[in-house]
């Protein structure tokens, strides 16, 4: 498995969500962490190579 950098508060955020959330968000950095694409990414140019932004949203438990 390949390690995962949160920036900035980005961990911490996540940590604090719902579960359901956190469930929800689980899956595309496993997939990350295994070396796959996530199903919905933009690449982090500001970053650098290989940093990916996935989106989540998440509006009364939709």
């Amino acid at each position: 498995m390949k390690p995962l950098k949160f920036i900035g508060s980005s961990e911490d955020d996540l940590a604090s969500f719902p579960c359901e959330v956190k469930q929800v968000s689980g899956y595309p950095l496993f997939r990350v962490q295994a070396g796959l694409m996530p199903s919905d990414w933009k690449p982090m140019l500001n970053v650098g190579a290989g940093a990916y932004e996935i989106p989540m949203c998440w509006e009364n438990g939709v």
